[in-house]
């Protein structure tokens, strides 16, 4: 197994981790109300950006814009945006502007899907009862769509290398959800994998294997094409890894955010990430309503 690098740590409750299109590695401090630019090498704070409420999720579209899920929390630590609300931000170098908002409870991950659209979680709050969403959010129109519903904590969420498939972490189930989207509808194609504990963060790897982070198992779970088990990544009790990400200019290091002591860590050689965004330019939603 490769070693675990420690890259920072002491950063608040870390989340999000997104390796962009122009090199940049960035994560969320959820409790600290951040999206945070680190040195992929040493770790280092490159930049702070104050987002207020709670981010959590980070996304790039095809432009390169980045997006963020702000699930609206209280900030433990002076924020110039402590009132952030819940709902979709994007960044523009230093600032923050809210995209979408009215309506959601607390959204958590998200992802650029294959119609261009912002995909995103929105379960609710971890001490809400009832069923969660996901929603396709257009930022040409400012459209918002639930394509899913009726799942009991719906939060990582990840679409396949084809952009066919969506795969949503079901925490409280312990399971993943396997989607099937046709250009119009969103399918739900059954359970894909029974896990040892409750998904967080998705990644796809450029094989197509996909790594779910499980915090409360302390491991990052690995399945095959067919939800068939590989050999889990498994870090020490507590470390409650939440998050993941294939960075670095080959893709090859799997950096995980882990919420205990606010670290990031980094595990090099695991194996190589997609090497672009899905081709959302070439499959544009207005082209599939058509």
């Amino acid at each position: 197994m490769p070693e675990i690098r420690l890259l920072a740590s002491g950063i608040g409750f870390t989340e999000g981790p997104l390796w962009t299109s122009d090199g940049r590695l960035l994560v969320t401090s959820v409790s600290r109300g951040q999206v945070l630019e680190l040195d992929h090498r040493t770790g280092a704070v490159v930049r702070r950006i104050e987002t207020g409420g709670g981010p959590n999720g980070l996304a790039a579209d095809e432009h390169g814009r980045v997006w963020v899920a702000q699930n609206g929390g209280s900030v433990r630590r002076s924020s110039s945006r402590r009132a952030a609300a819940p709902g979709l931000q994007t960044l523009l170098g230093d600032t923050v502007l809210d995209a979408v908002g009215t309506g959601l409870r607390a959204p958590n991950d998200l992802v650029c899907g294959p119609d261009g659209r912002i995909w995103f979680t929105d379960p609710g709050s971890p001490h809400e009862e009832g069923p969660g969403q996901v929603y396709a959010y257009d930022p040409r129109g400012g459209g918002l769509e639930v394509l899913a519903d009726g799942i009991d904590f719906p939060n990582g969420l990840a679409f396949d290398l084809d952009g066919v498939q969506l795969f949503v972490a079901a925490t409280r189930e312990r399971r993943l959800l396997r989607y099937r989207w046709d250009g119009r509808a969103l399918r739900r194609a059954g359970v894909f994998a029974e896990l040892p504990g409750g998904p967080d963060g998705l990644a796809f790897d450029a094989e197509g294997r996909l790594y779910a982070a499980l915090p409360d198992a302390d491991q990052i779970a690995v399945t095959d094409a067919d939800g068939g088990p590989l050999t889990p990544i498994r870090f020490p009790e507590g470390t409650f890894p939440t998050n993941l990400c294939f960075a670095g200019p080959a893709r090859d290091t799997l950096v995980v955010t882990a919420a205990k002591g606010g670290r990031v860590l980094a595990l090099d050689d695991v194996a190589n990430g997609p090497r672009h965004l899905v081709p959302a330019a070439s499959r544009s939603f207005e082209a599939r309503r058509a």
